[in-house]
């Protein structure tokens, strides 16, 4: 009876002897699964402090040069002036040599760029860019067409029309009740009344440039080029 009885004990302890062993070694992969975790986000961490000084290195360096480049931009500012001078210049004698669209508008533009041309508060980089926006606006007017609202003398009286822009290439006007169309001489800078039978193809266009109709070809007069 003892002897099962130490059997038994000597049984019950080999059990928790293994259970302990086991759960050790439980233990001991835990411990290296979580080490190897925190070791893989150090080294995540010191990729990323590396990255971050690169960085900030690039950052100094690019620093330097935008210092550089101010300084060397102070000197070039009393050769700026005159450039945007000339610039301003040439802008307002375009403006007056073409098509006479939007016109006070776009004279207005330059006269406010004259204002800030001698504003003192006004610095050389705000003058250049406010420049370069007009000549940016400029420029496109070439590369499209539109319909709009304006008042013109017809037949001694000043009543509003609709007129049409096709790029730089020509300028329209119509009357309302649609009977009277002209195109702008370029040659005698002046109105030229269009025969009645061009009022259809103009109404057409006016639409088209005002987004009220699918676009079509259609036949319109033009100025015949300078020395034809």
């Amino acid at each position: 009876m003892k002897k099962s009885v130490l059997n038994w004990v000597g049984q019950t302890l080999a059990v928790v002897a293994i259970s302990a062993t086991a759960a050790t070694v439980v233990l001991a992969q835990t411990v290296d699964q979580e080490f190897a975790r925190e070791l893989k986000l150090v080294e995540g961490l010191k990729v990323y402090n590396d990255q971050l000084e690169d960085q900030l290195k690039a950052q100094a360096v690019a620093k330097r040069e935008i210092l550089v480049s101010i300084d060397k931009a102070k000197d070039l500012e009393p050769q700026v002036a005159p450039l945007l001078g000339q610039m301003l210049s040439a802008l307002e004698k375009f403006i007056k040599a073409d098509l006479p669209f939007h016109k006070e508008d776009r004279m207005a533009s330059v006269f406010k760029l004259k204002d800030l041309m001698t504003n003192p508060a006004a610095s050389t980089s705000s003058r250049f860019r406010s420049i370069m926006d007009i000549y940016t606006v400029e420029m496109e007017y070439g590369n499209n067409y539109e319909a709009y609202k304006a008042l013109q003398n017809v037949n001694g009286e000043d009543i509003e029309v609709d007129m049409l822009r096709m790029g730089r290439i020509a300028l329209y006007f119509q009357t309302k009740d649609q009977k009277v169309s002209a195109m702008w001489d370029t040659v005698n800078n002046n109105w030229k009344i269009l025969s009645a039978d061009t009022n259809r193809n103009i109404r057409k266009a006016i639409k088209v440039a005002a987004k009220t109709t699918a676009p079509e070809l259609l036949s319109l007069p033009l100025n015949a080029p300078e020395g034809v």
